[in-house]
């Protein structure tokens, strides 16, 4: 399937397509999982050269700098990730639906709340009654079943 004949907007240089689940919106993603190779050899040179231009003024401890910078750079990409997992046509978060399904779909409920809020309900209004004499029309109560058997 082409995704850019079908996508609404172009994500800049996405890392993933893909289609979501609930609604079929083709999908883009400028974020991964995890860090990648590239990545890993960018922390190592920018650590490497803060290390370098920083030892006369700090000394040995600038030799932690790179694992601390590693720690703040996969910190972020995991936080930019998760901003950008949900779906944002219908709400759909897929890892909410792997851990637990009701709260996916209690997500899915509030975000379609939060674009299409009810009309404030009048306050002299009665709720609507409903007539269930015609629902049990020519079958037994459960009553009347129970005391039969």
């Amino acid at each position: 399937m082409d995704f850019a004949q079908k996508r609404f907007f172009k994500v800049k240089n996405p890392s993933q397509h893909f289609l979501c689940a609930l609604c079929s919106t083709p999908r883009q993603m400028k974020y991964k999982r995890n860090l990648s190779i590239t990545n890993y050899l960018q922390l190592t040179l920018l650590g490497g050269s803060l290390t370098y231009f920083l030892y006369p003024l700090f000394g040995a401890k600038t030799l932690f700098l790179t694992f601390i910078l590693w720690m703040v750079v996969e910190v972020a990409n995991k936080i930019l990730y998760r901003n950008e997992l949900p779906c944002p046509y219908c709400g759909f978060d897929a890892t909410w639906y792997r851990r637990d399904v009701k709260v996916a779909k209690k997500k899915v409920q509030d975000f379609w709340n939060e674009r299409n809020p009810q009309a404030p309900a009048e306050e002299n209004s009665e709720p609507m009654q409903v007539n269930n004499s015609n629902l049990n029309a020519g079958k037994p109560a459960i009553n009347d079943e129970l005391s039969a058997s």
